[in-house]
């Protein structure tokens, strides 16, 4: 009987250790996914100026042919840029923009145990050099343009008061004409009136003459 009892205890021992092994490898595969474990810049960042590319590093060597990527802008628009480039367990890919945003770098790979791994970085710039921005995209302004857009607005306000003043001037000077020549006109008028008066008077005084000439005959 205690054989028996030796032996069955190494066999329980034995299925014990066997299934112990089965759960391992089971186990393993699960653990062996694909995962980031470093970007550049940092995931969520916030950055004053836009950098040229972006890496994304992973816990396993790549397969560049199966791994995808896409950019996506503020709007949610597909950026047109070029292949990401590998180097075992990263890759690098460059960028492009449209505008001042948020951007975000989707990226979907096959890891090495034949599971896919769906990802994204996301990041926000402030400001994209000329040289960064996206076919179609609006060019960004420079300091000397935005000085210059600032010295105008400035200017403006002078440019009014000066265009008012100009036509307050006009003004002046059209009622200033227009009086001229009204008292002209009344200078001539009134002198006409006291000529004729005058000469009524004078054709009066030679008839009274003449009448009293003609009756001392």
């Amino acid at each position: 009987m205690q054989r028996i009892s030796i032996k069955r205890a190494f066999a329980l021992l034995i299925a014990a250790a066997g299934g112990g092994l089965l759960a391992i490898a089971s186990a393993a595969p699960a653990s062996a996914h694909a995962g980031v474990v470093g970007t550049d810049p940092e995931n969520g960042a916030t950055l004053a100026e836009a950098p040229a590319a972006v890496t994304v590093t992973f816990s396993e060597i790549l397969d560049g042919p199966s791994t995808e990527i896409a950019v996506t802008d503020p709007s949610g628009a597909v950026v047109a840029v070029e292949d990401a480039s590998f180097d075992g367990d990263t890759f690098t890919q460059p960028m492009l923009y449209t505008e001042p945003g948020e951007y975000t770098v989707a990226f979907r790979l096959i890891s090495e145990d034949g599971h896919r791994v769906d990802d994204a970085l996301t990041f926000t710039v402030e400001a994209i050099p000329e040289d960064l921005a996206a076919a179609g995209a609006e060019a960004p302004e420079t300091e000397a343009e935005t000085a210059d857009e600032a010295t105008s607005e400035a200017e403006a306000p002078e440019s009014t008061e000066e265009a008012t003043t100009e036509a307050a001037e006009e003004d002046s000077n059209t009622f200033a004409a227009l009086a001229a020549i009204l008292l002209g006109v009344l200078v001539v008028v009134v002198g006409g009136v006291v000529l004729v008066k005058t000469l009524g008077r004078k054709q009066n005084d030679t008839t009274e003459d003449d009448e009293k000439d003609g009756g001392a005959e």
